[in-house]
Parts: structure tokens; C-alpha cells; sequence
């Protein structure tokens, strides 16, 4: 890695440099130019699924009752159903579990299923305006379970996060269960980020429509400085790393911090330089190809999941830099 970007035009003896800038702006006394050659404007999805990984599950500490022990656990990941489905199944990670204590969800539909006390499923799931009616069963001993859902049943695909207590203590003795698979806040899916950047502050709008709002951090490229140049040198196949952060609130209602990377890959660079007087002014254009966001979601609570989504398109960068030749 090469120095911070906004560093990288070197003056010279005898040369003045103005910084360079590339369009955008905002009124926020925290905004600036430094992230001025990192266009990761546009839409962002995942590669397959969803844009939010499953969390990994929320533990309690073990408690006991009647001698027995247990633990709560909150948010396992139990797959991802199929399109047009009216029976379900599945497992608990861990068992036996506790009667009365099993909570059923489903990413994107309203409602829950839960578990009576005596090994049935009861319950009801809201499909937009359709209420699904279901029934199912339990096994306390073996953590399998059923469901039936009434006609039409599910349309689409849906991930599955089961909520339940159990007998014995945790692996690890607490704290996070490992999860993976698709991923949800609350239940609620997100697949998709819209990200909107002015200079080193940055917009990311889900596609429920909550809103989080942060900036980026340094800047850096993988790219070297040409010799005695006094503007940065960009070559084909460079990475551009830029560190972000941002903090919202998800549909559920959950304050969401997120942090990690943006990347893209410079191509077609061209730089054209024009002599004005005793200035000289270089503009360096290229297009930032293969974006990408990588990053944690981290919800108050504990709960966390792996951010990774890619950017359908590239995005083009210009970059402007003066140098004015000092009178002797």
C-alpha cells in the first residue's frame, strides 16, 4: 500500500500544488475531499442471496430449573426455504429442548410459529395481506420439527431463524452460537444497499428503505508515484481500499453500526496534461471497475452478521491537479 491519496500529490521544490476533486459536495462541517478518487456510488447486492449474512446466535448464560440446565438460544440459523413451499422442516443445532420455549420466524413474512407445550406448532404467518394459518409438530428430545402451512403458502424464498431454550450448557460456555446462510435484521431480509457518496461522506439506503449514514476513511491505492511526478500515478490493475463506517436503524427497529471496506480496481487510465500560463493542469480520468463492499454488521444487542456485496457496474473517476511554476 502506498501513502494516503490525499498526501499523494507530492510538491516539489519550486512547485504549488492545489489538491485534486472530483464532483460532489456536501454542507457537513465534517465533509472533505479525501475521498475524492473513490467513486463507489450505485447499487450493491450480493453475489448470491443476501446482502447481510444470517447473524451468528445470541447465548444466555446457562440457568437451572428443577436441576436441569439450560441455555436460550436466540437466532439460530435454520436454512432457507424454497419458492412455493406449504410444509417445512428442520432441526435445532442442540437439544432437548425445553417445552413451550420454540419461536419459528421466516425472513421477509410477518408472524411466527411456536410450539404449545406438548409437541405441536401453532401459529400464523402474514404474507402481505394473506394471513397463512400453521400447524405442525415438535420432538423435545430430537429438536425436529414440522410445519404445515394453509394455501397458497410461500411464494418466495425465505430464510428460517428459530429462537428456543435447551437442556445442557452451550458450546463455549456462551456468548455467540456460529450461524451462516442467508441473513436478516428482525426477520426482515436485506439483499441490497444503495450507497450514495459526496466526498468522504456517504449514504447507504437498504432496500427496506432504512437509511445509514457515515463516511469514509483514508483513502489508499496500491498504485506507486511516478518518478519526480507531482501527481499520483494510477496503472491499470491498481486496487483502491477505502475504509467506512456508518450507523442507522434497520426496518426492525434495531440500531445497526456497520465498518469495513469499500474496493474497486482502476482501468482505462488516461491522463492528459494542459499548460495555462505558467500553470500546468493534469487530469487523470479511469473507471473503478469490480466494486465491492466487505464489512460487519453489528446490531445493539450483540448480534452480527458479515456484510459482502458487489456492484453491478463500474464507476468513471476524474482527478484534477494544477502546478504553477514560482517566479525566481
Amino acid at each position: 500500500m502506498k501513502h494516503l491519496i490525499r498526501n499523494a500529490l507530492v510538491a516539489l521544490m519550486g512547485i504549488g500544488l492545489v489538491g485534486c476533486e472530483w464532483g460532489g459536495g456536501g454542507s457537513d462541517n465534517s465533509w472533505n475531499d479525501s475521498g475524492s478518487i473513490a467513486n463507489f456510488n450505485g447499487n450493491y447486492r450480493a453475489a448470491n442471496g443476501y446482502l447481510v449474512s444470517e447473524y451468528t446466535s445470541t447465548v444466555s448464560a446457562p440457568t437451572t430449573s428443577g436441576g436441569i440446565t439450560y441455555v436460550t438460544y436466540t437466532g439460530e440459523n435454520a436454512g432457507t426455504t424454497g419458492g412455493n413451499r406449504v410444509s417445512l422442516a428442520g432441526k435445532t443445532q442442540f437439544g432437548v429442548v425445553k417445552p413451550g420455549s420454540v419461536t419459528i420466524v421466516l425472513g421477509g413474512v410477518g408472524g411466527s410459529a411456536h410450539d404449545n407445550g406438548s409437541g405441536g406448532m401453532i401459529g400464523t404467518f402474514v404474507l402481505g395481506v394473506t394471513n397463512l394459518a400453521v400447524s405442525g409438530s415438535f420432538e423435545y428430545d430430537t429438536g425436529v420439527w414440522t410445519l404445515q402451512l394453509a394455501p397458497p403458502g410461500l411464494t418466495s424464498s425465505q430464510s428460517i431463524t428459530l429462537n428456543y431454550t435447551a437442556a445442557g450448557a452451550a458450546t463455549g460456555g456462551g456468548g455467540s452460537s456460529g450461524g451462516s446462510g442467508s441473513g436478516a435484521s428482525g426477520g426482515i431480509s436485506i439483499y441490497a444497499f444503495n450507497v450514495q457518496q459526496s466526498g468522504n461522506r456517504i449514504s447507504i439506503v437498504d432496500n427496506n428503505g432504512s437509511v445509514y449514514s457515515g463516511s469514509l476513511g483514508d483513502v489508499k491505492t496500491t498504485g506507486n508515484m511516478g518518478s519526480g511526478s507531482s501527481v499520483a500515478t494510477f496503472v491499470d490493475g491498481d486496487q483502491v481500499i477505502a475504509p467506512f463506517s456508518a450507523a442507522g436503524n434497520s426496518k426492525s427497529g434495531m440500531h445497526v453500526n456497520m465498518a469495513g471496506n469499500f474496493q474497486g480496481t482502476v482501468s482505462g487510465v488516461a491522463v492528459v496534461s494542459e499548460k495555462s500560463g505558467a500553470s500546468t493542469i493534469t487530469k487523470t480520468s479511469f473507471s473503478l471497475g469490480n466494486r465491492v463492499i466487505l464489512g460487519t454488521w453489528i446490531e445493539d444487542g450483540g448480534k452480527t452478521g458479515d456484510i459482502k456485496g458487489l456492484a453491478g457496474s463500474a464507476a468513471s473517476v476524474s482527478l484534477s491537479s494544477t502546478t504553477s511554476t514560482n517566479a525566481p
